[in-house]
């Protein structure tokens, strides 16, 4: 699979989000437009499925129930591609398993501004009793690949996999991984895995966690802490090679957003490149400007299901 995957990813301004919400028979993503430049086919009321990634144009769609049930769409053009289970999967839980989509062109061919009817790579991680394993769906060939393991599974318990939307830096993307408070690591092109601490989070118990791409390319880890403060902390590396977590941001959003706005969903946040921060809260979804502290409401909806970014 590696001649698939692209060495240079250039990243295309965020048109909007999608937004998780209740709808007619269960629950569907909500397009929000986050420019002028809305796609004219953003409407999946009438799919009711859940968004679960976007990237590079295209929608990772999941529709209702436990098991993997995966559709890519093109909100551009209205495509829709149904893709076949995953193998060895049949009655994968919520926590089990999340997915990626992202362009596969190679050879630095492609600026991911005008590669909507290429082919496309869907990535899948699982987890089980015994370890976490990985595939990847290319739409060229139609199938998925035969699954690679990562390392064990936290010897204290079963990981979960985090159903929030992967970071793509570089040639490799990123899932959360929660027992241990880390991320996995995929290298697109060796096809290798590693793991990843989040080390500030340590200190912080119980309060999730969800990695987001900031607007260098960098990776950002954002926490709630007691539902009234977003910690903010950016991943560099050491001389050694090593990942180290400077905290580059507190929000205090008791001060930010309105009084009735509270509690805010800890499974419902992202930075939006060029937008800011959007966090959901009981009466909807806000958008808080990193740099200048406004604060827009942007989608009502009282029980909102996650959160994400369209480009």
């Amino acid at each position: 699979m590696e001649e698939l995957v692209e060495e240079f990813h250039r990243s295309p301004p965020v048109l909007g989000f999608l937004c998780n919400l209740p709808g007619k028979g269960g629950y569907a993503s909500r397009f929000v437009p986050a420019s002028p430049a809305c796609p004219p086919h953003a409407d999946l009321e009438r799919w009711r499925q859940h968004a679960l990634d976007s990237r590079h144009g295209r929608v990772l769609l999941h529709a209702a129930g436990p098991s993997p049930h995966l559709n890519v769409w093109d909100p551009v053009t209205g495509e829709r591609w149904e893709l076949p289970p995953p193998p060895g999967v049949w009655n994968w839980l919520p926590g089990d398993w999340n997915a990626a989509v992202l362009c596969a062109a190679s050879g630095g061919a492609c600026d991911h501004l005008h590669c909507r009817g290429a082919p496309f790579l869907v990535v899948f991680v699982g987890s089980d009793a015994e370890q976490i394993s990985l595939c990847t769906y290319s739409s060229e060939a139609g199938s998925w690949s035969e699954p690679i393991f990562a390392a064990p599974a936290n010897p204290d318990g079963v990981e979960s996999v985090y159903s929030v939307p992967a970071v793509l830096v570089g040639n490799s993307l990123y899932f959360n991984i929660g027992m241990r408070f880390s991320m996995l690591r995929y290298d697109l092109i060796t096809r290798e895995t590693s793991f990843i601490d989040h080390i500030p989070v340590k200190s912080i118990i119980h309060d999730r966690t969800e990695p987001m791409t900031m607007e260098d390319d960098g990776i950002l880890v954002a926490v709630f802490n007691n539902y009234e403060r977003l910690l903010l902390w950016s991943m560099e590396e050491n001389p050694n090679g090593d990942a180290v977590w400077p905290q580059i941001r507190v929000i205090e959003l008791k001060k930010l957003l309105p009084a009735d706005a509270f509690p805010v969903y800890p499974n419902c946040f992202a930075f939006v490149r060029g937008v800011g921060i959007v966090v959901g809260t009981k009466n909807g979804l806000f958008v808080i400007d990193l740099k200048s502290d406004k604060v827009e409401m942007v989608c009502e909806g009282k029980i909102i299901q996650g959160v994400v970014p369209y480009c």
